[in-house]
């Protein structure tokens, strides 16, 4: 098993440094295959504020896939806005008219099972293409800490289906086992983690842009988090997927290409050491919680809408911790980063 990591400090050179790494695998497609790339498209924001795969990355994997005489098409479920809009807005669907390749939403739920759940809704495309090309973004995430390759494909739970799943799941590390079940899936024949300028703080919307310098490529994505986790000098266990794909033996022995390493600043939700079971209940009571500001907050409902909980009411200004459940969708999806994440006394 191998995990490629080139460095790459700008985007203007991002294309023709990965199309070159691409060739090493070119031996997992064959003409005529159809692939089904699935980037980041979380949210309608601007590529250059690193919530989303950036253009330039998917634009390399679309010309690859077009000189391997593949019919590559792009997909993915938004968290928040119309697909129509996040498409525009991150220049995906520029990459894609140009590159004369479908874009579509996954909208299509059949219901599959997974090794610990037994009952998930997937877009069901994802099992009619030949092959899946995996791009995620390298970011940080306030629910799972670290956003990379495995938790990308969350994406192909189509729409509102993904707010149901923090309330069935309930805890951040059942949170962790329905997206390795999920990613298991999915079952990409390459991933990809776009590193070039990704996100750390407070993600995987609201956080800081950060110039990581890098593009990551491996069949496996639960090796490449981990491989990516400890070049970033952060402590695999604290990153809940890689924890649970360390506990299924999914870590398998793997070599390094390219001599990069990073540092990230972590969300401050991030635990100091892994929460054993015995004390998850009260670890989960002593976490942070949203709070609205009033004054930054522009009454736009969506973080109302997509509370798993139903815990919110922006017309009150009020969030019900009785119901709330900690997840963060209320602070991913806020486009306006009007949800701030505190300590309350109990």
């Amino acid at each position: 098993m191998k995990v490629s990591l080139l460095r790459c400090d700008s985007y203007e050179y991002a294309m023709e440094q990965l199309r070159s790494s691409l060739k090493s695998f070119s031996h997992l497609f064959t003409p005529g295959d159809s692939v089904l790339v699935k980037p980041n498209m979380l949210s309608a924001r601007r590529p250059e504020e690193a919530v989303t795969t950036h253009p330039a990355i998917l634009k390399a994997v679309l010309i690859f896939l077009k000189d391997l005489k593949c019919h590559a098409m792009v997909a993915d479920s938004p968290a928040s806005g119309s697909f129509q809009r996040v498409a525009e807005k991150t220049g995906i669907k520029d990459v894609c008219e140009e590159m004369n390749v479908p874009i579509f939403e996954l909208d299509q739920p059949i219901t599959v099972a997974g090794q610990i759940y037994k009952k998930i809704n997937l877009d069901r495309r994802i099992f009619e293409v030949d092959k899946i090309i995996n791009v995620a973004k390298l970011k940080t995430h306030s629910q799972m800490i670290l956003t990379l390759a495995v938790k990308n494909t969350f994406g192909c739970v189509p729409g509102l289906e993904k707010s149901g799943w923090h309330m069935r799941c309930g805890t951040n590390e059942n949170f962790a086992a329905f997206l390795v079940d999920l990613h298991r899936l999915v079952n990409p024949t390459l991933n990809i983690v776009d590193g070039v300028v990704g996100m750390e703080g407070n993600g995987p919307a609201n956080g800081k842009t950060k110039r990581f310098g890098v593009i990551a490529l491996s069949t496996n994505g639960f090796v490449l988090d981990f491989v990516l986790c400890k070049r970033l000098n952060v402590d695999p266990l604290l990153i809940y997927t890689v924890r649970e794909s360390l506990l299924r033996n999914l870590i398998v022995e793997h070599d390094v290409e390219g001599d990069w390493t990073g540092q990230i600043q972590l969300p401050i939700t991030t635990p100091v050491l892994p929460v054993p079971e015995a004390l998850r209940m009260l670890a989960r009571r002593l976490a942070r919680s949203p709070r609205i500001s009033k004054t930054k907050c522009v009454r736009c409902k969506i973080c109302e809408e997509r509370c798993p909980a139903k815990a919110i009411n922006i017309d009150q200004m009020k969030i019900n911790y009785e119901k709330c459940i900690k997840c963060y969708v209320c602070h991913e999806v806020c486009p306006q980063g009007a949800i701030s994440l505190v300590r309350r006394i109990f």
